[in-house]
């Protein structure tokens, strides 16, 4: 039974290919929930730990965090997963998940562990000739750093009463890290963690009483892997550290 066909355009599936795919399908979840639960019935600390984090977290902090835990552990490799799209635990590319979310999948236990403060900051040479924003209003007169395609910003802006488009945005990327760097650059205006931008030289916070919302921090496994060992060696230990990531920041 021919199940596929090799066209110009690559591989193309059969009709008799089409109606195995929801068993096949079937298949795979039933594998991974197997290696899932073999996972977490497995009581040796040894092994390989993959932790799902952002890319802000997952540069500025995790490194710092993860050589403790391996000081602490030198029996557990680490596999870093940096990335700002949510890892699927369910299909385990990850065993823990550090998000600025609540998880809400079935089957999945997430721990909230720390509310991090946002501002606006600029470094001290951009204020030097475009000035001071006095109050919210006024930064549409300044150099804002933002977003390019994620509109999570512009709709941040409406709460606060600002009707800010694209074009308000002198610097535009969805790397958050980017972002953070064109601050520190002198490039404008941007929002960003306080207990960071604290940490770094020539940069000062504007509209302190503009009250942001602060971004959660959770930590996420499934179900069937929370008793696995090494697995709660690693949420034990994130949960403890995260509670203030930049404590050991230096900048």
């Amino acid at each position: 039974m021919q199940l596929f066909l090799r066209g110009r355009s690559g591989m193309q599936v059969t009709e008799h290919g089409a109606d195995l795919v929801p068993v096949a399908a079937d298949m795979v979840a039933n594998a991974t929930q197997f290696g899932r639960v073999a996972a977490g019935l497995n009581n040796a600390v040894d092994g390989t730990l993959r932790i799902s984090v952002n890319d802000i977290l997952g540069i500025v902090i995790m490194p710092r965090i993860l050589a403790a835990f391996q000081q602490t552990h030198p029996e557990i490799a680490v596999e870093l997963d940096i990335s700002n799209t949510a890892s699927n635990l369910l299909s385990r590319d990850a065993d823990i998940a550090v998000r600025m979310f609540r998880s809400v999948q079935n089957d999945l236990v997430a721990r909230k562990i720390a509310s991090l403060p946002l501002g606006f900051f600029g470094h001290e040479d951009y204020f030097a000739t475009a000035g001071r924003p006095a109050s919210a209003a006024d930064l549409t007169d300044h150099r804002l750093i933002g977003f390019d395609r994620d509109p999570a910003l512009i709709a941040a802006a409406k709460a606060l009463g600002l009707d800010l488009t694209p074009a308000n945005f002198a610097f535009r990327c969805d790397t958050i890290l980017a972002q953070t760097e064109a601050i520190r650059a002198g490039a404008g205006i941007g929002i960003t963690h306080i207990g960071m931008a604290a940490k770094w030289a020539g940069v000062t916070q504007v509209l302190a009483e503009v009250t942001l919302p602060p971004l959660p921090l959770w930590l996420a496994c499934h179900a069937d892997v929370r008793h696995n060992k090494r697995v709660r060696l690693g949420v034990d230990f994130l949960a403890d550290q995260l509670r203030d990531p930049y404590a050991g920041y230096r900048g």
